[in-house]
């Protein structure tokens, strides 16, 4: 699998301090399989004096425990089996609480982005260098949107479950320089557990690929244009190289992960792939 490298920003500093990066042009020059498997348990209780039949959707794995008021009760029922109207689903007894298993399975691609060359002529005999892009973007879940129920009686008390993230390589032995972010976010409850360890944070991220291509965000412009040679004891980047010839500003792009200025990033390099995991928690009912 592949290896994370927390402290590969004091290379890359250094190396775009020396040196300038074209943009990174969108075309894929390859891409990624990823495999996101979540396993959720999901606390619910009827609070009517009447039974309710809640449907589950289909696409979905689930097993149900039923609590019976005590919560080490080993009483289980095979949801699959149950069905009203032609509806899967499960029968919840009057005040009854039950927990409600979920295995979820997603897959996606991932392109990593090319650095476009041009010329042909003898010009633009080197291109750049590869940028650590953020491949992927996380979805949303709360309590409410995994159970939008149009019902007053049926209370989500709770959920608790686990995240993995397997992200592999074609087998063609060729190594791979991206960065990863989870790839769901809970927005209602907590993550804890992060393995392996994240490189960054999604704010320090943004700043640092900046940092990275030698440019600045708009945000910061003005600072870093005070900075002078003496100050930092680098080089300093210019859009004019020694001869006069005037050359275009380094661009990159940087992934809008809205509200989630916290969230973990990992840079990886790898020429197999790289496995995360992280738990989730939530507690409150609705």
């Amino acid at each position: 699998m592949g290896r994370i490298y927390p402290i590969i920003l004091i290379v890359v500093v250094l190396a775009c301090s020396l040196f300038s990066v074209p943009s990174v042009s969108p075309a894929s020059g390859g891409s990624l399989n990823g495999i996101v498997m979540i396993d959720v348990n999901v606390t619910v209780v009827n609070t009517a004096p009447f039974p309710k039949f809640l449907v589950l959707n289909p696409n979905y794995d689930f097993r149900v425990y039923r609590l019976g008021g005590n919560e080490t009760s080993t009483g289980f029922v095979a949801g699959s089996k149950t069905q009203l109207n032609y509806n899967p689903g499960i029968w919840l007894m009057p005040y009854e609480t039950v927990v409600i298993n979920f295995n979820i399975t997603k897959t996606e691609s991932y392109g990593l982005p090319q650095v476009s060359c041009t010329g042909g002529d003898g010009t633009h005999l080197a291109c750049g260098v590869v940028v650590p892009q953020l491949i992927n973007s996380p979805s949303q879940l709360s309590a409410k949107s995994m159970f939008p129920i149009m019902d007053d009686h049926i209370k989500v008390l709770s959920y608790e479950g686990a995240v993995r993230f397997v992200v592999s390589s074609p087998p063609d032995n060729s190594i791979k320089y991206f960065a990863l972010t989870v790839p769901v976010v809970f927005v209602d409850g907590k993550m804890y557990n992060i393995r392996p360890n994240y490189t960054m944070t999604y704010e320090e991220y943004k700043r640092s690929l900046h940092e990275y291509v030698g440019s600045s965000s708009s945000l910061r412009a003005g600072n870093r244009g005070q900075v002078t040679p003496a100050e930092n004891n680098m080089f300093q980047l210019s859009d004019t190289l020694l001869t006069g010839v005037k050359t275009s500003q380094p661009q990159v792009h940087v992934p809008k992960v809205e509200g989630y200025e916290d969230l973990p990033v990992w840079f990886v390099m790898t020429s197999s792939g790289v496995e995360i995991e992280y738990r989730v928690e939530w507690r409150g009912g609705r």
